[in-house]
């Protein structure tokens, strides 16, 4: 009987030890509603959704990609662009001279109903005068038809206004879409600046099974997001050594307190 409790308490042990901070926060995030002002979406979705709009995701700590795992890095290295992916995905590189820089990442190329596109093009160069809304529309299509086969009419969740900053004379247009199709759901954002000769335009798609996707945000995209905001955070400081960076750490200096 003492060596059942034992093996017991060694298996209690060992599951909580393997709960990755990602869980913790993923649990803590199961009621979440949107900020942004999308009530469509809720949980880590929601979450995720205001990350992309700038909203900061209330983490207990920086989410990690969960082991087994791969590394990409983009050849372009003004890009610095750089992360961890699971194992099972597919990263692509693109880099198409004087048009389009960026990473493709799949899983399940094949099959449309398991498929997960993680897409980021910090650079893509649209020649003539394409507006907003029309390389939105584009960016929507092409993730459909092309990538998903679907030819259908998506349901929209979240269709915010246009947001228009002016940076010193340099106007960024931002706009995004939170959508579903078939069993997939996407959340798309693009932004277009003007230039003489057409437009530069970052984009950026998460899309996976909508059963899937809480988890897709928590252990996928998330990670990776952080990853490319923070491409040095193995080495952030912290100060009191519990583990928690002194820029997510409420106490920086008191080590019982993270």
């Amino acid at each position: 009987m003492k060596a059942f409790k034992l093996y017991s308490l060694l298996a209690i042990i060992i599951l909580l030890a393997s709960c990755s901070s990602n869980d913790n926060d993923a649990v803590n995030f199961t009621n979440a509603t949107s900020q942004q002002g999308c009530p469509n979406v809720v949980g880590p979705t929601a979450v995720y959704w205001d990350y992309a709009h700038g909203i900061p995701a209330p983490f207990t700590a920086i989410p990690i990609m969960p082991e087994p795992k791969t590394r990409f890095t983009h050849s372009m290295p003004n890009l610095n662009m750089s992360f961890d992916f699971p194992q099972g995905y597919t990263a692509t590189e693109i880099a198409i001279q004087n048009s389009t820089f960026g990473v493709d990442l799949r899983r399940s190329e094949n099959d449309p109903q398991n498929k997960v596109l993680w897409r980021y093009y910090p650079i893509t160069l649209f020649s003539g005068s394409a507006n907003i809304d029309q390389v939105r529309a584009f960016v929507i299509n092409d993730l459909m038809t092309n990538e998903y086969g679907f030819n259908g009419t998506p349901i929209v969740d979240c269709a915010p206004p246009i947001q228009t900053v002016d940076f010193g004379g340099i106007t960024r247009t931002f706009s995004s879409r939170a959508i579903r199709f078939g069993n997939i759901r996407a959340i798309i954002w693009v932004a277009l600046v003007p230039m003489p000769f057409g437009s530069s335009v970052a984009v950026s798609i998460s899309a996976g099974p909508i059963n899937e996707f809480d988890n897709l945000a928590m252990n996928v995209f998330f990670p990776i997001s952080f990853e490319l905001l923070l491409p040095d955070r193995d080495a952030l400081s912290d100060r009191d050594g519990d583990g928690t960076p002194d820029i997510f750490d409420s106490q920086p200096d008191n080590p019982n307190v993270t």
